[in-house]
């Protein structure tokens, strides 16, 4: 069911002033960029604050980097998840080791995961760990999977439906290597909202943005705004405007 009045903040400095407050409840949020665009840190910050402002225990489901990668990058920027993960507070999965282990033929051929494997996993950990928030970085793996778009699109369709249906905001990490919307061209139109990561050159110089390009059941700035990174992480400037 979803809740269109309450919010699911992120704490990330400067991103819950963009979206009233944070993510509507019970959505799914799409975080698109090229890489080195920041995506999966603003993916560690939402489920390091879920877990330490909000207490709402969450899940990161990463599909191309390692729990001790994941791990590693986060208690660069001072975010402890394997503490947070031995208080029961977090669950980071490995999906790319378990597939290693699957006596899935089709999947163990392929080295890839489907959205069928990603909602049982979710699932089991669901219906026991009260999570609230999670992340999955990144969907492009699993979109490699399926040979038709159409099939791609129809799964999606589905798992989203999933999602919804378990009561969690989620948050969901694409690549794209270009202005494009999406790197399938069906993500922006499953997702509540689209949120646009940048790390491009202007006269010589590289900057980081961030854009709010779409979100339902709520007011949001459109407008592309500059970030940092500093020692702890994301900082977005909410009151500077990129033209």
């Amino acid at each position: 069911m979803l809740i269109m009045d309450e919010r699911v903040p992120t704490h990330v400095p400067g991103m819950d002033e963009l979206i009233g407050g944070g993510f509507p409840k019970n959505t799914i949020n799409l975080v698109l960029g090229p890489p080195g665009s920041a995506k999966s840190l603003f993916g560690f910050h939402y489920v390091h604050n879920g877990a330490v402002h909000e207490n709402e225990p969450g899940i990161y489901l990463t599909l191309e980097e390692s729990r001790d990668n994941v791990f590693r990058a986060a208690e660069s920027f001072g975010m402890d998840l394997q503490k947070l993960e031995v208080e029961g507070k977090l669950y980071v999965i490995d999906l790319g080791k378990m597939r290693a282990e699957t006596t899935a033929s089709e999947e163990l051929d392929w080295g890839l995961a489907s959205f069928d494997t990603l909602q049982d996993l979710l699932k089991n950990h669901l219906s026991f760990s009260g999570v609230k928030r999670i992340v999955i970085d990144s969907i492009t793996a699993v979109g490699l999977y399926y040979k038709n778009p159409e099939l791609m699109r129809r799964e999606l369709l589905r798992f989203a439906r999933f999602l919804k249906g378990m009561e969690v905001t989620t948050m969901i990490i694409s690549e794209t290597l270009d202005e494009r919307e999406s790197r399938y061209g069906i993500e922006q139109f499953v997702a509540d909202s689209l949120i646009r990561m940048d790390y491009e050159s202007d006269s010589g110089e590289y900057r980081r943005s961030i854009n709010v390009r779409k979100m339902r059941f709520t007011k949001h700035d459109p407008l592309k705004h500059p970030f940092l990174i500093m020692d702890n992480g994301i900082e977005i400037s909410a009151d500077e405007v990129i033209g």
